[in-house]
């Protein structure tokens, strides 16, 4: 292949765009896109034989068409398009944001190819093969752009793709080729390239001083943002120095989107139109998936009218610069509809400009403001095209640590990008006017072809795989001085493992291609050796989804427990490998067998084979997750429950609700948990963060009390007694505001003082259980516990039920034989003889008779501490737990082993250590 055809392909969402370049004799590189043919439409020869009618364009529709009369021959672009209406099952479109699955969505099973990078390698072949025609050469090198925000399973799988096509991904000694460039990227070598070659002017985006650029990329499927700076090198100021600061989390939003949109609505109307009928609503209803393939292409059509006739009235299409009046296009009114092919029924409507953006308002995030990157976490609406941009302001404050981040200019591309909706809400947002000078379906294109030029003339530039740098040794830079700073992942991955918990392995911001440290305590069990690598990253809802995964075989396997240490490597063009090893020591040292793996697309977080997954040993972590921040973690906390108050009677009450319970337990697992402390204690003694919150919040502070100082106790016990203080005062506490009230009665269990306790006698009643817990753990209140053991004790014998396993557990807590029991002899008789007294009433059911049992053991525990009691009344209290068998015949199985316990405790004797966990568990209730 000549040096000079240089290839930069953009593999669109919607469109795809092969362009190339050429050199002027000055030197200047022009990029032009090559125009493709691809089949428009059928028709009949004169010997009757189906013939397929072409035609150029410089957008291909990234849809293939597999023709199950011709053995599902694949066809691309136009025709593939205009067949998704009549037959979805065979068309595969917006591929693009499949990328990264282990298989496509919505085909036809007999369709040959399965995979999204099997369906997109198709469009790129068929790229290739029209472009091997013109220039009389077969295409074996490319460059293929990506979204910036892809992650390793997706440049992957688009890595696949181009393989697929023909393209080579690795040289000859297996190193990678630079085939993969970030759309943002190639928008800033196609801008500064045609700014160099004067095609546009230079005042668009003046480069004579440092400018921090934003890159927003609207796509049909995808939106891509990122921020960069630009400067002049110092020393040679015809060289640019471009650094990456910050991409947003992958977010699948773009013109699908809008489509569907206006296609649910048109389904609703259209369903309205025939509603005097209910057996045609009935038939319409039934075929809603085939009518939605018909409507989506009217909603294009619809937006892309909408958008035209709006370009058309604007200032920009008329008189020049005088200001746009949008009032002037307000009566614009769109027709659309007509055959719904084998459906039967019509659809004919006419939207307005000001139904299609009521309808689209929702993708526009009006209420947001450029600010609120500062309180990102507290933000639920985050589909929308704002939240991304707030999303990259952030990460770009924490990258440039400065609280106020300014953006000199917008760079807008992508096909979505025209609609008008867009640049009206991006010039609203930022407060400057988009820079929209450059084609936004082509430019990811000619921008890729520019850099495939640089990479082919300029060897220097071939060891940075994705972004070319500009060397110090270089004599003649190229025309396009361009040295970018090394890519940045950008947002963290983690390890999945055992239990559900994760681990981070890169974190954001880690520049390209990245080396782990050794990591070290992790295990697998005795007789595995297979490991399953499942790598994860983290939505924005604060899930952890599996991106990908690999396994790790090793040829030994053991009968003892091994540790695991491995390392991780990710390249420039994210794609991850593994090296792990199994040692007998922690640290990885006393290496036995060591084995490698190359991260693969998955689609499942369980493999279909039985493999085992890493173990964390949380006592080198402190816990099984992962480090959180802290502060962003409790105030996202308390404004889902916020949400969930607001939503508690609709439809998305579960899953918020479900979001708040994965979150808490997240937190619970961390390994910083020390650093919860002072955002929990702030939040707990925030007026403004309502009752729901303020339950978890008091639940978060008593699991992770084992971090705190007897100084952190008296503040919480502070902030306790603060919050009881009304209910305790007299004040009716209902709803949301009950269940914190339990949950600050528990936590006073783990740093309440005896004053504390003795404030809680006004609420035994209304929240006894709590009480009894709450003393029982401190030891205080003794008496009423014995009262309420006894209340208990006379109920039962009334009425047979399970209400003394409560006042039994607390009998057993604040009572148990040792040399800190407080209580006094008489106490504690007082508790055998009507423990004693129920369990012989035989009217207990099982949970309160499995905590009598308990009780009566602990109370006479004499392992440490020799029994109080007599003779006679230890013999007695044996006597009622032989007599269990006999009094109790159908629950003595179940209990059994209570029984056993409680005897070894009377005894003195050792408890086996799983009689140890078993009345650790007796002894601890589950709050």
């Amino acid at each position: 292949m000549s040096s000079n055809l240089c290839i930069g392909i953009d593999l669109g969402t919607t469109n795809s765009v092969l362009a190339t370049v050429n050199i002027r004799p000055n030197g200047n590189i022009i990029s032009k896109v090559v125009d493709i043919p691809r089949p428009i439409d059928v028709y009949s020869s004169v010997t009757s034989e189906t013939r397929l009618s072409t035609e150029k364009k410089a957008t291909l529709p990234s849809c293939v068409f597999y023709r199950q009369e011709k053995n599902y021959e694949p066809l691309v672009g136009d025709f593939a398009k205009l067949q998704y209406a009549l037959r979805p099952h065979l068309v595969a479109k917006s591929i693009k944001s499949q990328m990264g699955r282990a298989y496509a969505e919505g085909l036809s099973p007999d369709v040959p190819d399965k995979t999204p990078a099997e369906i997109a390698s198709r469009i790129l072949k068929h790229m290739l093969n029209e472009a091997s025609k013109v220039y009389r050469t077969k295409i074996t090198d490319a460059v293929i752009t990506v979204p910036a925000n892809f992650d390793p399973s997706m440049c992957k799988a688009t890595l696949d793709a181009a393989e697929l096509a023909g393209i080579k991904v690795r040289n000859s000694d297996g190193s990678e080729r630079p085939v993969l460039l970030s759309e943002p990227k190639a928008v800033i070598y196609d801008l500064i390239n045609r700014i160099h070659n004067g095609e546009i002017s230079d005042l668009i985006l003046d480069l004579s001083s440092m400018k921090r650029v934003l890159v927003f990329d609207l796509g049909g499927g995808t939106l891509d943002i990122t921020m960069h700076e630009i400067r002049r090198r110092g020393e040679n100021s015809e060289i640019l120095k471009v650094d990456e600061i910050a991409t947003n989390r992958y977010t699948l939003l773009g013109g699908d989107n809008f489509d569907e949109a206006i296609a649910q609505s048109m389904f609703e109307r259209y369903i309205k139109q025939y509603e005097r009928n209910p057996s045609v609503v009935s038939q319409l209803s039934q075929k809603h998936n085939i009518i939605m393939a018909q409507l989506r292409t009217y909603a294009e059509n619809v937006k892309l009218d909408l958008s035209m006739q709006c370009m058309e009235n604007s200032a920009y299409g008329s008189s020049g610069w005088d200001d746009y009046d949008s009032d002037s296009d307000s009566g614009i009114r769109i027709s659309t509809g007509g055959s719904m092919g084998s459906i039967g029924y019509p659809y004919d409507d006419t939207f307005t400009k000001d139904e299609i953006e009521s309808i689209l308002n929702q993708f526009m995030g009006r209420g947001l403001s450029y600010n609120d990157y500062k309180n990102l976490s507290e933000i639920t609406d985050t589909h929308n095209i704002i939240y991304p941009i707030l999303d990259v302001l952030k990460k770009a404050s924490d990258e440039l640590n400065t609280p106020d981040v300014k953006v000199d200019a917008v760079i807008v591309n992508g096909g979505m990008s025209k609609f008008y909706m867009i640049t009206d809400r991006l010039r609203d947002f930022f407060g400057i006017e988009p820079i929209v000078a450059l084609d936004p379906d082509q430019s990811v294109a000619t921008g890729a072809a520019v850099y495939h030029y640089l990479l082919t003339q300029h060897s220097e530039l071939q060891d940075d795989m994705t972004m070319p740098g500009i060397s110090e040794r270089s004599s003649e830079p190229p025309k396009v001085a361009v040295e970018w700073s090394r890519p940045k992942l950008n947002d963290a991955l983690y390890i999945g493992m055992r239990n559900h918990s994760v681990q981070e392995i890169i974190p954001t911001g880690a520049e390209l291609p990245y080396d782990s440290k050794i990591m070290t305590g992790f295990t697998i069990e005795p007789m595995q050796k297979r490991i399953n690598i499942p790598i994860k990253s983290r939505n924005l809802d604060g899930k952890y989804r599996t991106i990908s995964s690999g396994d790790i075989l090793f040829s030994q396997v053991s009968s003892d427990k091994l540790y695991v240490a491995f390392k991780i490597h990710m390249e420039a063009s994210k794609i991850i490998s593994m090296t792990a090893w199994t040692s007998y020591d922690l640290e990885g040292n006393d290496k036995i067998e060591t084995g490698q793996t190359q991260i693969a697309v998955t689609n499942t977080d369980k493999p279909t084979y039985k493999v085992q997954t890493l173990i964390s040993s949380s006592s080198r972590t402190g816990g099984t997750g992962i480090a959180l921040d802290a502060h962003k973690e409790i105030n996202r906390l308390v404004q889902l429950c916020r949400h969930f108050v607001s939503v508690k009677i609709s439809y998305q009450a579960s899953s918020t609700a479900q979001k708040i319970r994965e979150l808490t337990a997240n937190i619970i697992a961390a390994s910083n948990r020390s650093d919860f402390k002072e955002p929990v204690f702030a939040a707990l003694a925030n007026p403004n963060v309502n009752d729901e919150a303020k339950m978890r919040l008091f639940t978060l502070a008593r699991r992770i009390a084992n971090i705190y100082a007897p100084g952190d106790l008296s503040r919480l016990a502070a902030i306790c007694m603060s919050y009881l203080a009304p209910t305790i005062r007299g004040f009716h506490a209902k709803g949301a505001r009950v269940s914190s009230n339990n949950e600050a009665i528990y936590t006073l269990s783990i740093c309440g003082n005896q004053g504390d306790m003795k404030c809680l006698a006004p609420l035994h009643d209304k929240y006894f259980i709590q009480c009894l817990y709450a003393h029982a753990k401190t030891r205080t209140a003794v008496d009423w516990i014995l009262s309420r053991l006894s209340s208990d004790a006379a109920s039962t014998r009334i009425k047979p039920s399970n209400i003394m396993q409560t006042s039994a557990y607390a009998a057993a807590v604040a009572l148990k034989n040792g040399a800190d029991c407080k209580a006094s002899l008489k106490q504690r008789e007082k508790a055998l003889n009507e423990i004693i007294s129920a369990v012989k009433s035989r009217r207990l059911l099982i949970s309160a008779l499995s905590n009598c049992i308990v009780a009566l053991g602990t109370i006479c525990d004499s392992r440490t501490q020799a029994s109080p009691f007599s003779s006679i009344q230890i013999n007695e209290v044996e006597q009622c737990i032989d007599s269990i068998a006999y009094d109790y015949p159908d629950l003595a199985d179940r209990v059994e082993r209570n029984c056993d316990v409680a005897l070894k405790l009377i005894h003195g004797e050792n408890l086996s250590d799983d009689e140890e966990k078993f009345l650790l568990t007796k002894l601890e209730l589950d709050i």
